[in-house]
């Protein structure tokens, strides 16, 4: 595909997401893509394939939002393979905090669909608002366990 092409799918995907509506990044993304979150805070990590991403990041992350989490692209650089979003982040916790985060992604591509996504952020802003990841997670599989005993 080529650079127009891929720029084109983040944008669909930033008009989509500035509506809530994840469902076009969802259908964008390999079935095997990777998410990297480089840095040094609790949340970086590498998570592999859409079952693990979803289990292990969106999930809980999404767990923590009281309201529809919205984002825009502000700008969009393509190249060869490769598409950077500068993105802004709108959402607020159920804890009652702000959490509008500034982004820099680093797609790449591998025949038409998202094969990586680096994902650069403030992670002092992640810290402080979302909280250790580890405990994230756990208590959404915790909630999660909750409700399926409850069925």
């Amino acid at each position: 595909m080529s650079a127009e092409t891929n720029k084109q799918t983040i944008e669909a995907i930033y008009a989509a997401l500035e509506r809530g509506d994840r469902s076009v990044f969802g259908a964008s993304v390999h079935p095997n893509y990777v998410w990297r979150f480089p840095g040094h805070c609790s949340w970086s990590r590498t998570f592999e394939g859409q079952v693990a991403i979803h289990r292990d990041l969106l999930g809980p992350l999404f767990s923590l939002f009281a309201t529809q989490y919205t984002a825009r692209a502000v700008n969009l650089i393509g190249e060869g393979d490769f598409v950077v979003a500068e993105v802004r982040g709108d959402v607020v916790t159920k804890k009652g905090e702000r959490y509008d985060n500034h982004y820099c992604f680093v797609f790449r591509f591998r025949d038409g669909k998202i094969a990586e996504a680096v994902e650069y952020c403030d992670t002092d802003l992640v810290e402080r608002v979302l909280g250790d990841y580890d405990e994230v997670l756990n208590a959404y599989r915790a909630r999660l366990s909750l409700d399926s005993s409850q069925e």
